[in-house]
């Protein structure tokens, strides 16, 4: 079975999508690039910034990113460091395209993506907003294999650390965020902005109280401050009271706390203290 890389590449040498990051460059059996699943629409919406990208599940679910290449300095040598961004229910990685950007910039290698059921990796077979509840919750606990290939995808790119990843989730993809972050030892850190308590039969209080000391930020809107105060608290408390998990207000309380004009740089910010090397 050719691997997920493999099968971008062919794609792109069938002139089938846009040019995106692969770590594979080999030649492919004249019969593989046939048998190819097409993924000539993803990424209509791409950013000039950003090259579309897809990668194949375990369990075989075709999915769409963007990928921003990080921006880094002529003379730098240091592999940049990851972050992977994770959507919330019912959105799509388009929500993302500012944060990316202004990551890109400060030096981040970063992957948006949809999640299954969700943006372009939504078939007819595979529609989070006409499954019903049942339906939804199975779909968002299968969507940590999403994470989990998205997170090995980015950081197998050149130029990208292969142990520094952080993970920013939004709302229920806070859940996700959390799950990865107890399952790889290559997360260095986690933001989770307005983090529902819980999230399609996940607990994310108590799955943040498993990070056991793992640098995590709250960003978090007005109306779910208090919320996000007792989520540390617990976490705190879950660690003999280590303080691990900080908390950091929004001035925005619209729908998308992702549409507050201080999130980009509060991220960036607390990030590059969090996993990028002092000078």
């Amino acid at each position: 079975m050719l691997s997920n890389l493999a099968l971008v590449a062919a794609a792109i040498a069938a002139g089938t999508t846009s040019a995106g990051p692969s770590a594979s460059t080999s030649p492919l059996p004249a019969a593989a690039s046939s048998a190819t699943v097409p993924i000539a629409a993803i990424g209509d919406a791409v950013p000039d910034n950003a090259s579309a990208v897809s990668f194949t599940t375990r369990d075989g679910q075709l999915l769409s990113g963007s990928y921003f290449a990080p921006k880094v300095a002529k003379k730098t040598t240091a592999p940049s460091p990851a972050a992977l961004l994770i959507h919330d229910a019912k959105r799509s990685r388009g929500d993302f395209e500012e944060l990316a950007s202004y990551l890109q910039k400060k030096g981040f290698a970063v992957l948006t993506m949809d999640l299954r059921g969700h943006g372009d990796s939504e078939t007819p077979e595979c529609c989070f907003d006409k499954s019903d509840e049942k339906g939804q919750e199975n779909l968002w606990s299968l969507s940590a294999r999403d994470v989990e290939t998205a997170a090995d995808f980015l950081l197998e790119q050149d130029g990208v650390h292969s142990s520094n990843l952080s993970i920013i989730g939004v709302g229920c993809g806070a859940a996700l965020a959390v799950r990865r972050a107890n399952d790889d030892e290559n997360v260095r850190s986690v933001i989770l902005v307005d983090p529902e308590p819980t999230a399609y039969g996940y607990n994310v209080a108590t799955g943040v109280g498993e990070l056991g000391g793992l640098p995590t930020l709250i960003l978090t809107s007005k109306s779910k401050r208090e919320a996000a105060e007792r989520l540390q608290a617990q976490a705190h408390k879950d660690n003999d009271g280590l303080e691990f998990v900080e908390v950091q207000k929004l001035k925005t309380d619209n729908e998308n706390p992702l549409d507050d004009s201080k999130l980009d740089t509060q991220a960036a910010r607390w990030l590059r203290e969090k996993v990028m090397p002092k000078k």
